[in-house]
């Protein structure tokens, strides 16, 4: 089995939270519970994509974004 990465826990730390604060009877608007557990859904999707797939270029192409952007 291939180790978890940091996008995954990260993902999992997110609903953990939302579905912990929710069953703690503590009222949390709705907006803001779907906002949590999309994010946490998204960031395991995107875990798991890492895990099966060669995702350097993506990060080439979004660190020389960043240098474009901040060094004008």
């Amino acid at each position: 089995m291939k180790k978890i990465n940091k996008s995954m826990k990260i993902g999992l730390c997110i609903i953990a939270m939302v579905l912990l604060l929710k069953n703690l009877s503590v009222p949390l608007p709705d907006f803001i519970q779907g906002l949590g557990l999309g994010i946490g859904i998204g960031l395991e999707l995107l875990g798991i994509y890492h895990l099966n797939h060669d995702t350097s270029k993506i990060k080439a192409f979004k660190r020389n974004l960043i240098k474009k952007r901040f060094n004008k």
